[in-house]
């Protein structure tokens, strides 16, 4: 059993899911990480998908955002209240399960008092909490992330990073010779550095090329005309 399962409410806290999602995935594996929108087809049958989530998480992520317990139904009755709320009944059930539940507050949220939560879900109050701004996730996700890191797996499931090729060693010259460019030097007539060590001089442009050897005793420099 190891896995983490993302709880929220619509419209309190969705945002948050999908973020706390792409970073848990990338680290746990998305195989690990639950959230309904992502891990379920459209059409299906979902509540025994989400109850065999559920029983295979290690911990459960209920994200609070401010109007987390003030959401009602049609009819004025706090959703955290009505039988079949999905939040409500998921929590319960992580508590009953003496799974680790932790709860999330997102954008500054407080976490409600014991009087204010159905009895069977009234735990949640003396767990400890994490906190998750949304403008900067870039740094609350990866606090959250370590805090997982002591319940869930990291996955091995990744590709290792590739060896880089040694760079080639530096050729080394024969000994007594020093390695110069080769010139052209155009205009009709041309400057070769070649192997041989001489030297034939035109006035005129440069240009590259090529590598050329001068040896400093293969016979000296013969100026040509300029």
């Amino acid at each position: 059993m190891a896995g983490v399962f993302i709880n929220y409410r619509t419209g309190d806290g969705a945002t948050a899911a999908v973020l706390l999602d792409e970073q848990l995935k990338g680290v746990f594996g998305s195989e690990n990480v639950f959230r309904d929108r992502r891990r379920m087809a459209p059409g299906e049958h979902f509540p025994p998908h989400l109850w065999r989530a559920l029983e295979d998480c290690s911990v459960l992520l209920v994200l609070i955002g401010r109007n987390w317990l003030s959401q009602c139904d049609e009819t004025g009755r706090r959703r955290i209240d009505v039988p079949g709320d999905y939040v409500h009944d998921e929590i319960a059930a992580a508590l009953k399960w003496r799974r680790t539940v932790l709860p999330v507050l997102i954008d500054g949220a407080a976490l409600p008092g014991k009087e204010e939560l159905p009895a069977d879900i009234a735990e949640l109050t003396v767990r400890q909490c994490s906190h998750l701004r949304v403008p900067y996730a870039h740094l609350d996700l990866p606090v959250i992330t370590d805090v997982l890191r002591r319940h869930v797996p990291v996955s091995r499931d990744k590709s290792p990073e590739p060896t880089p090729e040694p760079a080639p060693a530096p050729e080394t010259p024969a000994s007594g010779c020093h390695r110069l460019s080769g010139f052209t030097f155009g205009d009709g007539a041309a400057v070769n550095l070649g192997s041989g060590g001489a030297t034939t001089n035109r006035n005129s442009a440069v240009s590259h090329n090529g590598d050329a050897t001068y040896h400093e005793n293969g016979g000296g420099k013969n100026g040509g005309t300029s």
